[in-house]
């Protein structure tokens, strides 16, 4: 049967492409003049989901004599759900004036939607005015709508008001403002609130119950989050606990830590039920607790990997100092046609500041832009540090520079000040630390820790000493043993060793491992024996990682003392202690290549053994001779100076000249602290060939250059 009228042909439309041509019949019948057939036609294009359609929309609309109710609604509806969010204010005002169209029960719910997009939380309080003008404050429908408003804004103040001054208070009502509280981090509000809602004899439904769970997640309370479970149970009972329960269920579970638990529920549901937010619970808490493969198992069964899934285990892998493999892994998500959003950009460009892969950070940075992330000051953090950490600590500052003052924050004044520290810029640091408290932030803890460090590298000794001890009086931070570690290295970077070592004696924190490391080092540097026993003396009865005992063989060696020397390697054999081993790794063309000491395992192992070869050569014709010394073993000259010349960081080196453009800066990054001899080697190299040599070493960066180095030796 054919329909009566051609507007009878828009249920059966499919694109805007054939509502026009039923348009067209319209006009061409002359029904354009027809009120019912023009708001059918208006309800399809508000509501068609196109830019082009709700522009056709709104032409029609313009036509309309004598618009009704239904119609602003829909256009209201229409702009809410668009880009254009204000326009439905707009029409609301002119059906409210000009028009004088009263509202009805769905007005202000949609109104409230285009308003939660723009986002204004100040209009929630224009609305509520009209609200209350219009009567409708009483209708829960229209009440619970504004309270959504403001409880997904953290405006709690009114969200509550509105729910005190509401005659009728139902589970909607209550999940709202529950689930505000929650999102606001306000959880004896939230827990406040579910005990009136049990007072009023409202009962709670599975919204509620997944308001609490998320409430559980926040507190980190596995024993909260068991009692919530109970209750679901007792509430609602087994068979009422859908997917989306039991979804909130192991993700409660994952983020309390209780992965047996999370398991457990996730095998409750059936296998073709498992849903993607399940599964990537699964992977962030496995990979959250540093069981990073049993997370890539959960992965790898994934039939279809939505972003969350990728952008999971990209931080699982950076989370477990894998950065190798966060990358690889992102690379193949974009592979797989996957885009990053501002999360995955920021957790990617974390990697790559620790990777030194400045190449695929430039990328990401390029891709910010691209998808208008620019300014977000997560972002702009996460930009700042990953330049920093790549050694183009000058982009760095440009990028924190453009920040609105009003739009700093201390993690971004954090990263930069941590930034110039590696670099050895301590004063920059000091004028940029200065400037929080133009802008009247407070310096947090780890700010403080970044200062201390940047004057330690700088040997800021008066100023490193004023700010610690201006930590308290100033700001009420106690010092910890970051702060103090970061004083004793001060002290024993610029010669002070006994002052250093009075230090540690007074810490009211017992000094660990890594401050009595620092001391050694300091010692072996200035060549003081005295100190160096007593403190390796400290360093022995805890030997707690290989590197110490290393430290503590090589200032015997330099000693000549032989046997002492022999005895501490005895003991880290017996002991089965390791020192981690030294390498170091340069990106050419988007990838990293690695090295490691004496490596032939390299493609390009016998061009490598030239260029060192020539590297050696350049060296003794300038009068460059051979650190040895720092060479730990009792064995003669002519092998300790095979020893040093074949480094990670000079093998690094020769791969740059052989493959890099002659004008491009050679970036090596090495996971331990370059050795004398290389230091010294790379600065003759510089300017032997000519090149920028960028070292960034685990303490901090040596730029090189016409055989100069950035630290002053001062390292």
């Amino acid at each position: 049967m054919l329909p009566s009228s051609p507007i009878d042909l828009l249920a059966s439309c499919g694109s805007a492409r054939q509502a026009l041509q039923v348009h067209a019949q319209v006009l061409l019948r002359g029904l354009h003049r027809c009120q019912l057939s023009l708001s059918k036609l208006i309800t399809f294009f508000a509501l068609s989901g196109s830019y082009s359609g709700l522009d056709h929309s709104r032409l029609l609309f313009s036509r309309l004599d004598h618009p009704d109710v239904f119609v602003c609604n829909t256009m209201i509806r229409g702009y809410a759900r668009s880009d254009s969010p204000s326009e439905a204010v707009a029409i609301f005002k002119s059906m409210m004036g000009d028009g004088g169209i009263s509202p009805n029960h769905f007005t202000f719910p949609f109104l409230v939607n285009a308003c939660a997009r723009m986002p204004r939380p100040e209009t929630g309080l224009e609305v509520q005015c009209h609200v209350i003008k219009t009567g409708f404050i009483s209708d829960s429908f229209v009440v619970n709508s504004l309270m959504h408003f403001y409880s997904r804004f953290s405006v709690m103040n009114s969200a509550r008001q509105l729910f005190g001054e509401s005659l009728l208070r139902d589970v909607v009502s209550y999940n709202t403002l529950i689930k505000g509280y929650v999102r606001g981090g306000h959880p004896m509000e939230a827990l406040s609130c579910f005990q009136d809602m049990g007072k009023s004899d409202v009962c709670p439904d599975e919204y509620t119950f997944v308001s609490l769970l998320s409430l559980c997640s926040l507190l980190g309370d596995p024993r909260a989050g068991k009692l919530v479970h109970q209750l679901i149970y007792k509430k609602l009972g087994m068979d009422a606990s859908g997917v989306l329960l039991k979804n909130a269920l192991v993700d409660m579970y994952t983020k309390c830590g209780q992965m047996r638990m999370a398991e457990h529920m996730f095998n409750m549901t059936l296998p073709c039920e498992r849903s993607a937010p399940a599964v990537n619970s699964m992977i962030s808490g496995y990979a959250g607790c540093g069981k990073i493969d049993i997370a890539r198992n959960f992965f790898d069964e994934m039939p279809a990997k939505d972003l969350i899934a990728w952008t999971s285990m990209v931080d699982g892998y950076s989370q477990a100092g894998r950065y190798g493999e966060a990358l690889d892994l992102f690379l193949e998500m974009e592979n797989a046609g996957l885009k990053p959003d501002v999360i995955t950009i920021v957790i990617v460009l974390s990697a790559c500041a620790h990777l030194g892969a400045i190449e695929v950070g430039k990328r990401l940075h390029q891709c910010a832009d691209n998808m208008l992330f620019g300014y977000n000051p997560i972002l702009r953090t996460a930009l700042v540090d990953m330049y920093a950490k790549c050694g183009l600590i000058g982009t760095a500052i440009d990028l924190f520079r453009e920040v609105d003052d009003k739009s700093k924050t201390v993690p971004l004044f954090n990263s930069m000040i941590f930034g110039l520290a590696q670099h050895g810029l301590g004063k920059t640091a000091l004028t940029v630390f200065r400037e929080m408290g133009v802008l009247n932030l407070k310096p947090d803890d780890i700010t403080y820790t970044a200062i201390l460090c940047a004057c330690s590298h700088s040997g800021l000794i008066e100023e490193g000493k004023q700010i610690f001890y201006c930590m308290l009086d100033k700001d009420g931070i106690n010092p910890q043993i970051e702060h103090y570690g970061c004083m004793v290295d001060l002290l024993g970077r610029s010669g002070l060793l006994r002052e250093a070592y009075d230090f540690i004696k007074e810490m009211p924190i017992k000094a660990n491992s890594v401050i009595w490391l620092s001391v050694l080092a300091a010692c072996r540097k200035h060549g003081n024996a005295e100190i160096g026993e007593d403190v390796a003396k400290q360093l022995l009865y805890d030997p707690n990682d290989g590197g110490s005992c290393v430290l503590l063989s090589s200032i015997l060696s330099d000693a000549k003392r032989w046997e002492d020397a022999g005895n501490v390697r005895k003991l880290i054999d017996n002991k089965h202690i390791k020192k981690p081993p030294g390498y170091s790794y340069v990106e050419w063309k988007g990838s990293l290549n690695k090295f490691l000491a004496n490596d032939e395992s390299h493609p390009q192992t016998r061009e490598l053994s030239l260029k060192l070869e020539e590297m050696s050569c350049i060296l003794k014709s300038a009068g460059c001779i051979p650190h040895t010394e720092q060479v730990s073993f009792d064995i003669d000259e002519e092998e300790k100076e095979s020893a040093v010349s074949c480094h990670s960081e000079k093998l690094a080196l020769a791969f740059g000249l052989i493959n890099m453009d002659p004008k491009e800066t050679i970036r090596i990054f090495k996971n331990l602290r370059i050795c004398q001899d290389c230091h010294s080697s790379f600065k003759v190299l510089s300017r032997a060939y000519s090149r920028e040599i960028i070292v960034r070493d685990r303490i901090r960066f040596h730029h090189m250059k016409d055989g100069l180095c950035s630290c002053a030796d001062f390292w």
